[in-house]
């Protein structure tokens, strides 16, 4: 992950690739990325600097994302796929829709792109890995599952306090909602502020 990445971008408007661009700067990632908008430059493209990384718009009228996904199924099957798109929401399960996409980030959420793009090298480098990971979620989900089946022969309620937002445990312990999800689920949480409060540290 020090070399370069080089980045095949499928999308029709300057503007929203130059954003993508300043995201993946200001996230330090050292890439160099060329922007095709038809399926002809982006066939050129992939036959003359292979990419290590897709990234494709869905809503282009000539060339959509998933012409450009069965193409880069075809040329270069290896080469994670991203979305990078507001034309589709996760409510639409883009991993059954479209098999072999490696991951969706909203152009309204960028800073979540070049940790996509690092996870999908990562895992293209050391594919012995992805099995782990993917263990590692379902051991995750396992946990979720009883907890709420927990929660669930209980009435399915969750007491937490309209204060201060702890959650009470089944041992009647109070606990902040991070503490809650590691302890009985192992999730792990980053902290980051909302657009909503944005405003409140800026006044």
């Amino acid at each position: 992950m020090d070399d370069e990445v080089r980045i095949v971008f499928v999308e029709d408007v300057p503007a929203e690739a130059a954003l993508v661009v300043q995201a993946l700067q200001r996230s330090g990632l050292t890439f160099q990325m060329q922007r095709v908008e038809t399926r002809e430059d982006f066939l050129r493209e992939l036959a003359l600097r292979p990419p290590d990384v897709i990234l494709s718009d869905h809503g282009l009228p000539s060339f959509d994302g998933f012409a450009a996904l069965t193409v880069a199924h075809k040329k270069c099957p290896q080469v994670p796929f991203l979305f990078v798109t507001n034309a589709l929401t996760r409510e639409m399960e883009i991993d059954k829709l479209s098999p072999g996409v490696a991951d969706y980030v909203p152009k309204s959420q960028l800073h979540l792109l070049a940790p996509a793009i690092r996870r999908v090298l990562h895992v293209t480098e050391h594919p012995q890995t992805a099995g782990l990971e993917q263990a590692e979620l379902d051991r995750i989900k396992e946990k979720l599952l009883a907890l709420m089946e927990e929660y669930k022969q209980a009435g399915g309620y969750l007491p937490i306090c309209s204060s201060c937002k702890k959650i009470r445990d089944s041992q009647d312990v109070w606990q902040t909602p991070e503490m809650f999800f590691r302890k009985y689920a192992e999730l792990k949480f980053t902290h980051g502020i909302c657009p909503d409060c944005i405003g409140k540290f800026s006044q």
